[in-house]
């Protein structure tokens, strides 16, 4: 009955609500990088759940706020004298109200990942309990920030208390998000990163988070919860202090399972990013579908490069998240298929799969995937056209801009052509060298001074 009366005096309904229109408008009314490869929102439910996690960096500071105004509610009614002179323990009182506010904030996150699931049915998504650790351990920090709220909204009753705390979330959390986001130069160090529900924005389809952090992070919510909860019911500043061992516990706990550096917080997906294989090609079980499609082309492409210094024997999709500062694996064994970043292999048919494996000879660019370079797209063209004996634009995401190009590259592969066979073969394994180290400019291995 009490908890069915806080329900409905308490602002915990509007703050679930709220935390699902901000969480929602984000996700449908926001043309933002979840909607994009490598890491669709849609395309897988661990996917999903790190993009709510994600978006944090905005729910949790109205968790907050929210919180503290609900926590100001007995000072603003002139009763906080009286209540203390009841019998019933604060802690009892206490309970209803943080389970109130702080219940319909976690249904309020989850109510958004359904939604989520739903869209990924929708879009034939890939669907495992992988979400499962990056959900609770989230919904634990938005009960965290709820009850923090409160506690603050209690300690603290001014006008300003609310939205200060609301800021001061939001600043501390960017901070935080900041030092486990990679590219971003962090103010804290990547241990403290976790401090904040929020995480860093996934790169790909197949990571989750590490069984470290997942432990660390439970740890440390699970004792700023029990201090928050401790600090709205204690009625004296002995009991006030005694509140915050939960929470010195809980860092103590943490700190040392976090990661000391950002990658080290997510890690492979064992169910979506685990190999299935037919002969010499494996593809992961969250592009299953891709093994037949790639199987007749990818065993002609492997027959085509055996002609090449010790050639690659295997064909395997790039299951680790795509680096947005670096270049991709490389193996002169391995053929690498990165179907998170390069979203067109996905549909593509069995010319454009052969054509993809036969691309850079069997290597893929050492550019960094916001660079877009022609010399680059045309030696691995050009490598390919030397097997296939057609020059045709690579099926990537920059095939449309490479068309507008294609007539200089043309004259590039004219050249090319007119050299002897031995000049030509001695020419694509050295561009292979090239690519396989990332050393030196891979057209002019072909054609030197080409597209200059």
């Amino acid at each position: 009955m009490v908890l069915r009366t806080e329900l409905r005096r308490s602002i915990a309904p509007w703050a679930g609500l709220a935390l699902v229109v901000v969480a929602l408008g984000f996700l449908f009314l926001l043309s933002g990088p979840w909607w994009k490869a490598p890491a669709p929102w849609t395309a897988h439910s661990t996917t999903t759940a790190l993009w709510l996690r994600f978006l944090l960096v905005f729910l949790w500071p109205v968790v907050v706020g929210a919180g503290a105004i609900q926590g100001m509610r007995d000072s603003r009614s002139g009763v906080v004298e009286l209540l203390a002179t009841t019998s019933r323990p604060g802690w009892q009182r206490a309970a209803k109200l943080a389970g109130a506010v702080g219940g319909l904030s976690v249904a309020g996150f989850l109510v958004v990942f359904a939604v989520g699931a739903v869209e990924i049915l929708a879009h034939d998504g890939f669907f495992s309990l992988g979400f499962m650790p990056v959900l609770l351990v989230g919904s634990l920090g938005v009960l965290a920030g709820s009850w923090l709220g409160l506690a603050v909204g209690r300690l603290l009753p001014h006008p300003l208390a609310a939205p200060g705390a609301a800021v001061l979330a939001f600043v501390l959390t960017i901070l935080c998000w900041m030092s486990l986001e990679t590219g971003v130069d962090p103010v804290l160090p990547a241990r403290v990163g976790p401090l904040a529900p929020t995480l860093a924005e996934p790169r790909g389809q197949m990571v989750t988070t590490t069984v470290s952090l997942d432990l660390g992070q439970a740890a440390w919510f699970l004792g700023l919860a029990v201090t928050a909860f401790l600090l709205l019911s204690a009625r004296s500043v002995r009991a006030r202090l005694l509140s915050l061992l939960p929470l010195v516990a809980g860092v103590a706990v943490a700190l040392p399972l976090f990661p000391a550096v950002p990658a080290d917080a997510l890690t492979i997906d064992g169910v979506a990013g685990r190999q299935v294989c037919d002969g010499p090609i494996c593809v992961s079980e969250l592009h299953r579908e891709r093994l037949a499609a790639l199987d007749r082309p990818g065993r002609e492409a492997l027959a085509m490069l055996a002609k090449l210094p010790d050639p690659p024997a295997r064909i395997e999709e790039q299951v680790a998240a795509p680096s947005v500062t670096g270049p991709g694996p490389r193996d002169p064994h391995v053929v690498y298929l990165d179907f998170q970043r390069n979203d067109v292999l996905l549909t593509a048919g069995a010319g454009d799969l052969r054509l993809a494996v036969l691309s850079g000879a069997g290597v893929p660019s050492c550019l960094r995937p916001s660079v877009g370079s022609l010399p680059d797209q045309a030696a691995r063209a050009i490598a390919a056209a030397y097997f296939t004996g057609k020059l045709e634009p690579l099926p990537e995401y920059t095939r449309n801009w490479f068309k507008r190009e294609f007539p200089a590259v043309e004259q590039v592969w004219a050249k090319f052509r007119a050299l002897p066979p031995e000049v030509q073969a001695t020419r694509i394994a050295a561009l292979r060298r090239s690519l396989l180290t990332c050393e030196g400019e891979p057209l002019d291995t072909l054609v030197p001074g080409a597209l200059r």
